[in-house]
């Protein structure tokens, strides 16, 4: 009787690579009130990740034309989470 059994391991471990997800990303700018100062937002579409707080609606603008434009996080499923600002859900 043996005690202790040799487990045996897979030595082909598949790398671990985003998931293709179809989902259509777009964004858009919304006006926030904090501490009595009005704030403009860059607000992925669905997730809703805050991307960027701006004083000046422009500036807030040329972030979502830039987006909406190039799509660049679309094949990750969306901006990582550590790049964001939160999200819209917890506030």
């Amino acid at each position: 009787m043996r005690l202790s059994r040799s487990r045996q391991f897979s030595s082909s471990k598949k790398e671990k690579r985003p998931s293709n997800k179809n989902t259509k990303l777009s964004y858009e700018t919304v006006m926030v009130k904090k501490n009595k100062k009005i704030l403009w937002q860059c607000i992925e579409k669905p997730t809703g990740s805050i991307i960027c707080e701006h004083f000046f609606k422009e500036d807030a603008d040329s972030v979502t034309k830039h987006q909406n434009k190039h799509r660049q996080w679309e094949p990750n499923g969306g901006i990582v989470e550590f790049l964001t600002l939160g999200n819209i859900k917890d506030q």
